[in-house]
This record gives structure tokens, sequence and C-alpha cells, in this order.
């Protein structure tokens, strides 16, 4: 009797329990749990050099369960020796979306990335693996692996597309009367809050090839759009920059010339040109800490009086807490100086977050932001020197089991509240974003 044949009768009594595969790497939570007699037969199959027929076991045992985590493993495993490396991450990642625990299964995936040259996912599961409780060699390996990475990925893109309702497009006021100079006007209806439902698209990219040993020219830009209908608040803004990028163990410096332009309603709105210098440094394979400073010489198409210059610095870092999480946290300063001083302002920023692969494929992501902007002179108008107050949370859910050419739906609601001492300029804002996103 063939073997398949055997097997599936066999599978028809259900499961044993035994030890013959206690420690199977797709298992990270009960070595004691009842394993399917069809990985069993297909592991001793591929350890006697039988790919072939092991493969038809388990084919044939995914037809009985096809939520096994032992059985699609061993077909990741498989064809990863095949070098099928797509169908090999496609097996990982359905383990994973099961069970986001399973640091042999990251290990695994990440493998299958590097070696289809997905460089960028790769190093990400490698470092959520890393802070797993592993060997010291097996750290080691994950170490080479990341140092690899770190050489050999020249090219990195994004890009997200997405329905995006809005309670407040123009970021307005609910007010419907201000004083100016002691005395009340009505709000336009063009100066009211808008709603309105758009299309958003956001994308980048980068190329950095070596040009010298640990020296690489960066070229990337990036483009944001989001469309209304009537095209009144319709918003592009485009960024480019270029520059070497100098490499010594796990610090990166980085010199840049940037560019930028932006147009509001179809029309252009300002623009400008800049230098950036950035550090990122990566003081163990769990951490990553990046900083930037950047000076722009900034010009408005249509009012002269915003023109002047802008400077910022940014400082971010991310830490992978466990294999299927990882926290996040930004500070920020900016100083925009114009011709007028009443616009002139510096603005502080600080924000957290959290990221959790949870159980179904759904994955999290929680950011609450706070921006304080002071300006230098009083207003007129008003007779006050503006002070804004702005905080705002983000949350994102990526439905990591539904992937479609590399791309993921992703779910993302943004809640945005300004209070500022000039009523003018206070709006609440609730923003969704429903569109598709690339999967890392």
């Amino acid at each position: 009797m063939p073997i398949c044949r055997f097997i599936a009768i066999l599978l028809a009594c259900g499961y044993f329990s035994g030890s013959a595969f206690a420690d199977s790497p797709a298992q990270t939570n009960d070595t004691n749990r009842e394993i399917p007699l069809a990985a069993v037969a297909a592991t001793r199959l591929m350890e006697q050099g039988d790919s072939k027929q092991a493969k038809a076991v388990l084919l044939e045992a995914r037809e009985h369960f096809a939520d096994n985590d032992d059985i699609a493993f061993l077909l990741g495993m498989l064809a990863m020796d095949e070098q099928e490396f797509e169908s090999a991450s496609a097996y990982f990642r359905e383990i994973l979306i099961r069970d986001p625990q399973a640091v042999r299964v990251r290990l695994e995936l990440g493998r299958a990335l590097f070696e289809s040259g997905d460089y960028r996912d790769a190093g990400r599961q490698f470092r959520f693996a890393r802070s797993g409780n592993l060997p010291t060699e097996v750290n080691a390996n994950i170490d080479r692996y990341l140092a690899a990475i770190h050489h050999l990925q020249t090219f990195n893109w994004d890009v997200s597309v997405a329905l995006a309702p809005d309670t407040n497009i123009n970021a307005a006021p609910s007010i419907e009367e201000i004083s100016i100079f002691g005395l009340p006007f009505q709000l336009s209806e063009d100066a009211k809050r808008q709603t309105g439902i758009g299309i958003l698209l956001n994308t980048s990219a980068e190329w950095t090839p070596h040009i010298a040993e640990n020296t690489r020219l960066r070229l990337g830009g990036s483009l944001y759009r989001t469309d209304y209908r009537g095209g009144g608040f319709d918003d592009t803004f485009v960024n480019v920059h270029v520059g070497p990028k100098f490499q010594f163990g796990d610090l990166e410096l980085s010199t840049l010339l940037t560019g930028f332009h932006r147009w509001y309603g179809n029309e252009p709105y300002n623009h400008g040109t800049g230098l950036r210098q950035e550090v990122t440094y990566y003081p163990s394979s769990r951490t990553r800490l990046h900083t930037s400073l950047e000076h722009q010489w900034v010009r408005h198409d249509d009012v002269s009086s915003l023109d002047g210059t802008r400077t910022s610095w940014l400082g971010s870092w991310q830490y992978a807490l466990t294999p299927s999480s990882g926290v996040m946290g930004v500070l920020g300063l900016s100083k925009e100086s114009t011709e007028l001083d009443m616009l002139s302002n510096t603005v502080y920023r600080g924000g957290v977050g959290y990221y959790r692969e949870l159980f179904g494929g759904l994955t999290a992501l929680i950011q609450p932001e706070y921006l304080r902007a002071r300006y230098d002179d009083v207003t007129p108008a008003f007779g006050v020197e503006r002070r804004d107050n702005l905080w705002r949370t983000r949350l994102r859910l990526t439905n990591r089991r539904w992937v479609f050419k590399g791309f993921t739906p992703e779910l993302t609601l943004i809640r945005s509240s300004r209070r500022s001492n000039i009523d003018l300029y206070s709006y609440d804002r609730n923003q969704v974003q429903l569109g598709v996103s690339k999967l890392y």
C-alpha cells in the first residue's frame, strides 16, 4: 500500500501523542501537545532524503489538518530546500498568524525573506526574533544575518493607498463667530469646518548604492497626496534628498541636500531647499536610535510674509520587546522664522508608540503624540501671542491574514484635537483611512 494512502487511513483516526516531535520548531508553548502522524512520518522521510514523498504526505495531510502548525512548518522547510522562498514565506507567515510568539518560525521566515532578496522585512523578522530567549550561538547567527542585510540592502520602498473620510478636511474651528479687533465677525462658509471623503496616496523610495568602502550614495524621495471632490482642499507634498552616507560599524552618518514642493488646492503653495544631517546608531540587534537636524530656506508662492527659514531636530528610537511586540518614541523641536514675528514660531513634539502582532493575523499600532506651538509676537487682530496645544492619537490595524501581491488591508483611525488661546485656530478632527499598504 502506498505510504500516502496508508497515512490517509491513519489520519482518519485522529491525532496521537508522542515525543517524536517534541522539539518541533513550530511548537512553542506546549511540548506535550498532540502531533499529527503525518508530520512524524514526513520528518522520518526527510531524514532519509525522500523529500518528494514527504511533501506528498504533508500535502495530503493538510486536507485533514489545514491549520496544523507542524505540517505547515515542514512544508515551509521543504520549500526552502527547493528554493521556493515565496512559498516558504507563505507557510511561515501562516503559522505566525496563529502563533506570533513562534520564535523558530520567525527565524525561518527571516531566512526565507533574506534568500528572496526582501532584506527590509527579513531584518524586521530577525530583530523581533532576537528578543526571544535564544541560545548564544543562535543570536550570533542572527547578528550575522543582520550585518549581511546592512551591507546588501540598496533599495527601499513603501506605498499605501486608502479611502479617507475626514470630519474636518480644512482643520477649521467649530465656532460660527470670531472677535477681531474687539468686533464680532461671522465666519464665511469657506472658513467653517468641511467634511469629505478623499483618496490618499503615500509613497516613498530610496536607492543607496555603494560608491566606496563604507560609503554609499543616498538618493530618494516621497510623495504624499490627498484628493477630495472639488479639488479645493487637495494637498500634494513632494520631497527629495541626495547625499553620502558613511558607515562605521553600528554607526551611520548622512549629509543630505533636500528639497520640497507643496501644492494646496492644486495650486503652488510653497517650496524650499535645505541641508540635513542624520545619525543612526544600533546599540544592539533589538534597538535602533536615529536623530536628524535640518535647516531649510522656505519660499511661499502667494504670501511672501511667510518666507523665511525652518530649523528642526527630530530624535526617535525603536526597541523590540518580544518576538511579536515593540515600542518606539519620538522627540522633536522646530523653529520657523518668517518676515513677520507674529508668524514665527517654535514647536515642541513628543510621542510614544506600541506595536503588537495579535492572534488571527491582526497587527495593532497605537501612537499618542503631543505638539506645543508658541508664536514669537502678538497677533494684532487678537491682541495676544498665539499658543497652541495639539493632542493626536493614531490607531492602525493591519490584517496579515489577507495578503495579495505583497499588500495587506490596513485601517487607520486618527483623532486630533488642537486648543489655542485664539479660538480661530482650535479644532477637532477625526480621520479614517481604509486601504492597502505594503506588508512588512
